[in-house]
């Protein structure tokens, strides 16, 4: 279809034009604003009434309500909703209009899982994390040094019997699950010295997430752990509340940790992944075409977010050693995973599925 393919080309102009923004708000704003026009212009050279009779899709007018929580457009999630918005709107025979609202314009991220649940909003993503008190096993993605690398991770997230069976867990009360988006692995920073291993975290005190399996995770290693809010990070490290903190490459360039932590470790200790999902009042109003639609297009975002993540990581990389950071690539990865494992029960032993949902990841990777 003419209009689809003009789409998938856009996913890849999305996530080369994210490579240029170098850390910095104002380049990722630039970049982000190229993005949109270049999608509006595909949009506008496309003959979209030729291409809107090839959808094939039927149904009642509908608005949808895209949101993205405390996620600004210009991280790659941005990337990948824009690319979701545009396909939505550019196949579905005019009979949908995605709009998308971010960086806290519609409320926080735990309101919107709520919006999704009450229907005010349509469709949402933001971090696994906030999705657990509905469903607790979808942190099972999370557990700290499960996964080896990138590609095994995102294989594991992109669908299969696991990814299943969170997403009935979420439909029965009220959530549809579309597609497992991500943030990218955290990495360590500190302002003390060098790690390498499990020992060198010995007496550092700890930012972590608020999560018994990360808390016990860290204390395991022998740091001293207190949850701070995300909003107020900065300033915990500036002052030293916080000597450590972990992150996404991109988060701790975009936040500018760098000021104020000279080691970063490539730990790649937690996958982050993020969950697309929509209301399922709002679900069972489309037609199935309409449905179909939404699945096809948030596979589409999927793709240009993680081309975009992987670009800004890059980016991010490069940033930090330019600013002077010490980066340790090669840390002893088996041994932090060799005491992390014991943390893994918090939550295998605490949920219905999680002991079970683990063996079907683990099965995969082998």
């Amino acid at each position: 279809m003419k209009k689809r393919g003009v789409a998938l080309g856009l996913v890849l102009t999305m996530a080369a034009s994210l490579a240029a923004c170098g850390g910095s708000s104002s380049s990722s704003s630039s970049t982000s604003t190229t993005a949109a026009a270049a999608a509006a212009d595909a949009g506008d050279s496309s003959d979209s009434g030729e291409a809107s009779a090839d959808s094939g899709v039927t149904g009642d007018y509908h608005e949808l309500a895209m949101f993205a929580g405390s996620i600004p457009e210009t991280m790659p999630t941005g990337v990948g909703m824009e690319a979701m918005a545009q396909y939505i709107n550019d196949n579905s025979n005019g009979t949908l209009n995605a709009i998308t609202y971010y960086d806290t314009a519609l409320g926080d991220a735990t309101s919107m899982v709520q919006g999704l649940q009450q229907g005010t909003v349509d469709i949402g993503v933001s971090g696994t994390a906030y999705y657990s008190g509905l469903v607790p096993e979808v942190s099972i993605f999370e557990l700290p040094f499960l996964f080896s690398d990138l590609e095994t991770a995102r294989a594991a997230t992109a669908g299969g019997e696991a990814v299943d069976i969170i997403n009935e867990k979420f439909e029965a009360v009220g959530i549809v699950g579309l597609s497992f988006w991500e943030n990218g692995f955290r990495e360590l920073s500190n302002n003390v010295h060098a790690v390498k291993t499990p020992d060198d975290m010995k007496g550092i005190k700890m930012r972590t997430l608020a999560s018994d399996v990360q808390r016990a995770t860290w204390e395991a290693f022998g740091a001293m752990t207190a949850q701070i809010d995300a909003s107020e990070l900065y300033t915990a490290l500036q002052q030293g509340t916080v000597d450590a903190q972990d992150n996404p490459l991109h988060e701790i360039v975009s936040r500018k940790f760098y000021e104020v932590q000279k080691y970063i470790t490539l730990t790649d200790a937690t996958y982050t992944p993020f969950y697309m999902s929509a209301s399922k009042i709002t679900w069972d109003s489309l037609s199935e075409s309409q449905q179909a639609l939404i699945r096809e297009a948030a596979a589409v975002g999927r793709e240009a977010m993680l081309e975009a993540t992987d670009a800004a990581q890059a980016e991010a990389l490069q940033t930090l050693i330019d600013n002077g950071c010490e980066v340790e690539e090669e840390p002893d990865k088996e041994a932090f995973k060799e005491i992390a494992m014991s943390t893994w029960s918090l939550l295998t032993d605490q949920t219905e599925d999680g002991a079970r949902l683990l063996e079907i990841i683990q099965a995969g990777m082998e």
